[in-house]
This record gives C-alpha cells, structure tokens and sequence, in this order.
C-alpha cells in the first residue's frame, strides 16, 4: 500500500536562487510529498584546484563536497521512500546498491542538460545508469541515447519556470534600468551569441548582458555587460531591455531552454532562435517572435522596436501561453512524482514477487 505522503530526499546545489532550490522548494510544495532537502554546498563560481580541474575535463570529477557519503547518511537517518539526484556527475554505484539495504528506495536522477554530452556525461555516472529506477532529461533525444547507453528507464519531462519569482515587474521594482536598452541577454558566452549581438549592436541597437565570462576583445564595445544574477535579480535583470533574446546552448543541443518559459512567464517580449519546440510551445508570431539566423535576426529587432503595441501583444500572448502550458516547477514536479510513485510500485511488487 502506497504511503499517504511519500518522504523524497532531494539532493542538489540548493543555494538560494538556483534552479536545483527552485526544484526542491516545488517538490516541498506538493501535498503527496515530504521533501528532505540535501545540500551539496557546491555554488557557482566556486574555485577548484588545479587537480579537481584536471580531473573534471576527464571526466572523472572528484567528489569534492562528499556528496556521497552525506546522501548515505542522510538516507541512514530518514529513511526515504525516494531519492532525487538532481545533476551530480559523482554519485556511485556503490552509494546506489548500498541504499537498498535500507528499504526498496526509489533511486530517481534530474538531468537539466544534455545528459550524454560530453560536458556532462561523468564516467561515474555512466556506470550508473543501469541502477537508476527513474532517470529524468529534459531532452526527448537523450530518452533512446541514454537507453543505448543501458538506462533502465529514462523519462523525458520538459523544463519550466517558477511563476512566483519569473512575474511581470513594474518599473519601481527594477529602478531607472526599467527598459532602458532596446534587448537584452541573460546568459553565458558563446561565440555564435557574440556574433549576434554584435550585428545587433552594429545596427545601431543598445544591447546589455548579463553573464560571465563575456571577453572584452571580441565583444562589441558598445554592448553594455553587467555580471549574471540569480533568483529575484535575474528576473529585474530580465526587465532591462525592451525585447529578451532566446539563444540556445549549442553544446546542450537545445532546442527550447528554461529562459524561454521564464521569460514569457515575466511578460518579456521573447526574440528566439526559431526551433519545432519553441514554434509549439509558443507559435512563432504569439509569444515569441522566431529568427533564423543574423540578418533576420536584426530585421525582426528593428521591427518589434518600432511597434510598442505588437511587443505588448507579444508579451500578453507569451505569458498567457506559459501559464496555460503545464510549464510550472510545481506541475513539473508532480509530473515527476508520477513517474517515481510507478518505479516504487514496480519495485514493492517485485519483492512481493
């Protein structure tokens, strides 16, 4: 018999403003769930040491935050129906195999990017794959590819934002930037996203980014650059320019990003790489606005910038989309919940067996 509430550790980078907390805290929010959240402890921009580097481009990352050992103790101590790994390269199949000795755990894993890219795909966590029970992707590509590379059963769940931080804000809450460029990017370099915003900041348009990592050297110095931010600062960063821009990660293979259903959530005017899954999730022309490559992409800026009432529609028929959509963390997570209360049943049947 299923429990009234299934208790779930959530395992992950839960520092304030992430997307693991922001995961964490919709699991926490669902009826049917006793989230236990694990902190890793790992943040972004934390330094590593030359070796832990090393180690990492080969695939072999150290388990620098004892990730393991504090999962084994926390399941010792709490006893869960269910774990949830959100993105960690460095689980075990030890850790895995030694959690079965406290009850018929549901042992799920989140995988937010491309789950066998290179940049992703760990030697430790390839050996696991056959012992997940359930093994999250956000890429419907990754579901045969990670069945190829002998996951028991991947599941494809789409990505989504958080309605009570990714909302429309007034300008008193964002201050005298409100709108003060004409587009903005909220994202790491990429050298096909410089190209862009260069022809963008070419054609005489006022252009800021915010994110790490973008060299002075190659970037048009008329590009405004400001530091990445997080959480409620993220969501101010977003209200900066008249238009979003929605560049996809090249090396993730995307073809719709969480910064797609955010910004529309926020009632951010979208201009995106045009894809099938941005054309369906929004339809190019009502939410967004799709490009194909520079010199589109430039034509349909100068556009949106000189129709105030088109951009409105835009951002009006963006978010009323995305909330309509399912594309909520909270509805994300039960839909998840779904897939870890079938594994559990699998699993109490076989013992039953």
């Amino acid at each position: 018999m299923m429990p009234t509430k299934i208790k779930v550790i959530y395992q992950g980078a839960l520092w304030k403003g992430s997307t693991a907390a922001m995961r964490a805290e919709a699991f926490g929010a669902l009826p049917a769930v006793q989230c236990v959240p694990l902190d890793t402890g790992a943040v972004i921009g934390g330094k590593a040491s030359i070796y832990n580097r090393v180690m990492w481009k080969l695939g072999r990352p150290n388990d620098t935050y004892k990730e393991n050992e504090a999962l084994m103790a926390t399941v010792e101590r709490e006893r869960p129906d269910a774990i949830l790994v959100d993105s960690s390269r460095v689980i075990t199949v030890a850790t895995l195999r030694a959690m079965r000795n406290f009850g018929p755990i549901v042992r799920a894993y989140y995988s937010p990017d491309d789950s066998i890219g290179r940049h992703f795909l760990s030697a430790q966590l390839e050996a696991s794959l056959p012992l997940w029970d359930v093994f999250f992707t956000n890429k419907q590509v990754n579901v045969p590819e990670l069945k190829a590379l002998g996951a028991a059963n991947p599941v494809h769940v789409g990505k989504g934002c958080d309605p009570a931080i990714h909302r429309p804000l007034v300008q008193s809450e964002v201050g005298t930037e409100y709108d003060s460029c004409d587009l903005v990017f909220v994202g790491s370099f990429e050298a096909e996203r410089c190209r862009s915003i260069n022809r963008l900041a070419g054609a005489g348009m006022r252009v800021v980014v915010w994110g790490d990592n973008w060299p002075s050297r190659v970037l048009d110095p008329r590009v405004t650059v400001r530091p990445a931010q997080y959480g409620t600062d993220y969501g101010k960063a977003l209200h900066t320019g008249k238009i979003a821009l929605g560049f996809l990660r090249k090396l993730n293979r995307d073809t719709i990003t969480s910064r797609s259903w955010e910004t529309t959530a926020m009632g951010r005017p979208l201009l995106a790489e045009k894809t099938d899954d941005h054309d369906t999730a929004f339809i190019d022309g009502e939410g967004y606005v799709g490009f194909t490559d520079d010199d589109d992409l430039v034509a349909k800026a100068r556009t949106l910038l000189g129709n105030d009432e088109l951009r409105l529609r835009l951002a009006e028929k963006g978010r009323e989309r995305c909330l309509s959509s399912g594309a909520s963390t909270v509805q994300r997570a039960m839909e998840m919940l779904g897939h870890i209360q079938a594994a559990r049943e699998r699993i109490l049947g076989q013992l039953v067996e």
